[in-house]
């Protein structure tokens, strides 16, 4: 069950004041964001790590958090800077490249329906589906796909979003004006998924 804001500011300012219970709660409370976070920015392979990342870069950073953003966005902003420390050691170590459209793996895939409950012929279409949806998403650019992922699949507000990505509301609003419409445009050439 999701705290309230009074159980999360309480939790924040007793982790704040070292109680490694309390951020242990608030890591229970967030850690399916941040885990889809992790899993969307490099995939099932390395999420785990990445998400583990981020919590210990949030226990260290937390003396410095001055709330002005929601503690949501600062675990997605911090992710997303664990994520591209990962890409950079990864791309020096010369590491293998993990997919970011594996159809067995996508997490979009699971936002459409749920495959076992449904007949298999419909199952196979979601699946489909699901697979053109996460194409189309890793061809968008980081900007764009950043920002669609935020507030479509983490439900952050257009501001969350832009204090997330460190741009302004009016270009988060841009942002994803331009990548439903491109999302829009390889979908339909792409499949009967026409309107």
């Amino acid at each position: 069950m999701p705290y309230s804001p009074a159980d999360v500011s309480r939790l924040l300012d007793e982790a704040r004041a070292g109680s490694v219970d309390a951020f242990a709660e608030l890591f229970e409370q967030y850690r399916p964001m941040v885990s889809r976070a992790a899993y969307r920015l490099v995939g099932p392979n390395d999420c785990d790590d990445v998400a583990m990342e981020t919590y210990l870069k949030a226990w260290r950073a937390l003396p410095g958090f001055r709330r002005q953003s929601s503690i949501s966005t600062w675990l997605c902003q911090i992710a997303r800077n664990c994520a591209l420390d990962f890409y950079r050691q990864r791309s020096r170590r010369d590491a293998r490249h993990v997919s970011q459209d594996d159809p067995d793996g996508a997490p979009l895939i699971q936002r459409v329906a749920d495959p076992h409950a449904q007949a298999p012929d419909r199952a196979a279409e979601v699946h489909d589906l699901g697979a053109a949806i996460n194409e189309a998403v890793a061809q968008l650019s980081e900007e764009h796909r950043t920002a669609l992922l935020l507030r479509e699949v983490d439900g952050l507000s257009y501001r969350d979003v832009a204090a997330a990505t460190g741009v302004t509301v009016g270009t988060v609003m841009s942002r994803l004006f331009y990548a439903r419409r491109k999302l829009r445009t390889m979908l339909e050439a792409s499949g009967p998924w026409q309107n």
